[in-house]
This record gives structure tokens, C-alpha cells and sequence, in this order.
């Protein structure tokens, strides 16, 4: 009795409701926040260009060239391009030629990826391969920077196009420059911590902007 009495008088009682009360609402403040900040990491979209005329083309079927690697990481250009083959796959918006038939042409014709693709091997592929569009593109970054190696972030730069195989005309220009931590939110959430993870994240943003046409493939 004694100590009921006490509680009542000094209101201790009442204190540690309002205690429960007030932890409680900021538990739920930080989950709305936290469940906030989640969706909101800032990031930046690629650039692009479409031609206006874009779906006039009827693109329906696209060879991917290997990607010219201008980074200091050997095989990189081979790695972008196996990541945005496999996700334009994914994708579905083109039939995409075999990459060993682009290869087999590449060294019949005895092109040098480096010095570019001419007009007439692009017409010529065309008729060849039976594509609408070739991809081309560049690696210009792929490397992780930071002193620390556990906690190095991953950098990427990538720009490719696509190009008419019967005109030349460009359709598409994709540039897209992604560090792992731009997708980070808080507490090192959403954080991209390795280069092949971010490669692909980056080429599936890439491929997001290239436009979608009625000759689409399901």
C-alpha cells in the first residue's frame, strides 16, 4: 500500500507511461525516416539522346559490338559488354544477334575496334547478319578508388550508341558515369561495393532509355 501510495504521490506512475509513450513515438518517427530516406539516395539518370524518328526504324533485331576499353583495367570492355548483352537480353526489346557471328565478322573484315567502325562495315554487317542496328560503345572508366581497400568504391564511365545499319543515322546515344556510392542512402545502405555488380547496374540503367517501338520482342 505504502508503495502505491508513493507512486501516486510523486507520480511516478504517470512518468514512466509517458516515458513508454514518447520512446515509442520516436521509434516510429526513425522507421518512417529510415523507410523515407530509403527510396532517396539522389542519384542521377544517364544521359540520352533519341532520334524524334526513332520508331519510324522498326529496329527489330541489333548486333553488339564489342566495347572499346579506354580504362586502365585490362578486360573491361569484354566485361561491360557481357553485362549489357545478357540485360538488353533480359530486357526484350531486340532479338540480338549471336556475339560469335559479330566476332567471326570482326576478324573476317580485319577491323580494329579502337580505330572505329566504318559506315561500310556497319552496311555491310547489316546485310550480312541480317540486323537492323549495330551497339557500339566505350569503357572509359572502370576502376575502384580509396586508399583503404575495404573501402574502396567502384567507378565506372560508359558511353555507347546505336546506329542504323541501312543509313548510318544515329538512333541512340546512352552516357552514363556511376560511382557504388551514389546509390547509397544511410548507414552505408544501398551501397555498391563491387565493379562487376555496378556494371550491371549501370548498363541496366542504360538500357532503360533506349526507346521501346511496336516491333518489340516479347
Amino acid at each position: 500500500m505504502y508503495f502505491l501510495s508513493n507512486q501516486k504521490k510523486y507520480g511516478q506512475k504517470k512518468y514512466g507511461v509517458w516515458n513508454l509513450k514518447y520512446c515509442c513515438s520516436c521509434i516510429a518517427i526513425f522507421i518512417l525516416c529510415l523507410s523515407f530516406l530509403s527510396g532517396c539516395s539522389f542519384l542521377h539518370s544517364p544521359n540520352n539522346f533519341r532520334a524524334k524518328d526513332f520508331d519510324e526504324y522498326k529496329i527489330k533485331r541489333v548486333a553488339v559490338f564489342p566495347f572499346y576499353n579506354r580504362s586502365n583495367t585490362m578486360n573491361a570492355g569484354e566485361i561491360v559488354t557481357k553485362a549489357f548483352i545478357g540485360k538488353l537480353y533480359d530486357s526484350g526489346k531486340f532479338e540480338i544477334e549471336f556475339p560469335g557471328n559479330v566476332k567471326k565478322f570482326i576478324i573476317g573484315e580485319r577491323i580494329i575496334i579502337r580505330k572505329g567502325i566504318g559506315a561500310d562495315h556497319i552496311k555491310l554487317i547489316g546485310k550480312r547478319l541480317n540486323v537492323d542496328a549495330v551497339i557500339i560503345g566505350c569503357v572509359k572508366k572502370y576502376e575502384s578508388e580509396g586508399k583503404k581497400k575495404n573501402a574502396r568504391i567502384p567507378v565506372i564511365s560508359v558511353d555507347v550508341r546505336m546506329i542504323h545499319t541501312n543509313s548510318c543515322s544515329i538512333l541512340w546515344i546512352g552516357q552514363n558515369y556511376s560511382r557504388g556510392d551514389d546509390y547509397e542512402t544511410i548507414f552505408g545502405i544501398g551501397r555498391i561495393r563491387s565493379l562487376s555488380a555496378l556494371s550491371r547496374k549501370l548498363v541496366n540503367e542504360l538500357i532503360d532509355t533506349i526507346p521501346i517501338t511496336d516491333q518489340e520482342v516479347n
